[in-house]
């Protein structure tokens, strides 16, 4: 069967032969996807529809994409430097991601869960098509790649992984999932991905980088506690505006996760001292006493 597949791939167009093996130096192939399987997701789908979709966007943050990596990026796929640009649109709360100025790859909104981006796109059936993308200083993971995902999630599901999510069968499995399992879900699903090599950001820090608030009929009831963190490029100390007035805990850490700085105040409005350190990008971290992230935000040292 293999071989009939390998057969049959090389009567292929070179275009199709090309996004063929880019795609393939994109997914670390491990027990979950065999050889067969690998062939049969590439060529075994034409609209490129999820083969699982989901009741509702997992929980978390819903975010404008574009305050937290930038108003563009761009990626070496291959041989070719492949540039990125993000929208948001306030009224909608939707997120869109443009390939190379023309090819609208992604329009949805986007949830934060931890370190995951889930990127949330409306089907016509009400319900939703989910991917994760992780983001490094260096490197991003799972850019287009909604349809390779849902095929991961698929495969577990088929190995008996999962079922108890499962809310309805009709037409694709379809995931009811809370918080801490699509957290799992996607954490595993990015660890088969291979990360792209992340060249450059276009930061725009005009606005200030934070949530965005939740009307009356949307699912999240989430907090927005950051307002606003100035100056952002900082040199040696910076300004926290809070939404509420609670006991907190501030931790600062380098884009590796070292440990910088912590503070301990009952405030909404804190000056943080950050003195002597190197050029580069920070993440501030804003925690309940019994250490529960509530908020954070990239911050860049000039």
């Amino acid at each position: 069967m293999f071989v009939s597949s390998i057969k049959h791939l090389k009567n292929r167009p070179p275009q199709r032969l090309e996004r063929y093996h880019t795609i393939r130096k994109m997914i670390k192939i491990k027990n979950i996807l065999s050889s067969i399987f690998v062939a049969s997701i590439l060529f075994g789908c034409g609209e490129f529809e999820p083969n699982v979709d989901f009741a509702e966007p997992i929980k978390g943050r819903t975010i404008n994409l574009s305050n937290k990596v930038g108003e563009s990026f761009q990626i070496v796929r291959g041989n070719d430097t492949i540039k990125y640009s993000l929208y948001f649109d306030k009224s909608t709360d939707y997120n869109y991601l443009v390939k190379s100025d023309t090819d609208t790859v992604f329009i949805g909104t986007v949830t934060k869960r931890n370190e995951l981006f889930l990127l949330n796109r409306p089907l016509k059936n009400e319900k939703f098509a989910i991917h994760a993308l992780l983001f490094t200083d260096s490197t991003v993971t799972g850019l287009e790649t909604e349809w390779l995902q849902s095929s991961i999630i698929k495969s577990r599901l088929d190995s008996g992984q999962y079922v108890k999510l499962i809310a309805d069968t009709v037409g694709v499995n379809t995931i009811q999932a809370k918080k801490k399992d699509g957290k799992e879900i996607f954490r595993f699903v990015i660890e088969q991905l291979e990360p792209e090599k992340l060249i450059s950001y276009e930061l725009d820090y005009s606005e200030k980088d934070t949530l965005i608030p939740k009307s009356e009929n949307q699912i999240m009831t989430e907090i927005v506690l950051i307002k606003k963190v100035y100056p952002n490029p900082f040199t040696d100390n910076i300004t926290i505006e809070l939404s509420e007035k609670a006991p907190y805990i501030f931790k600062v850490f380098d884009i590796n996760g070292k440990h910088i700085k912590t503070s301990k105040l009952n405030t909404d409005n804190m000056k943080m001292e950050l003195p002597n350190l190197k050029s580069g990008y920070y993440i501030l971290k804003i925690l309940s006493l019994n250490s529960e992230l509530l908020d954070e935000i990239k911050l860049v040292k000039k």
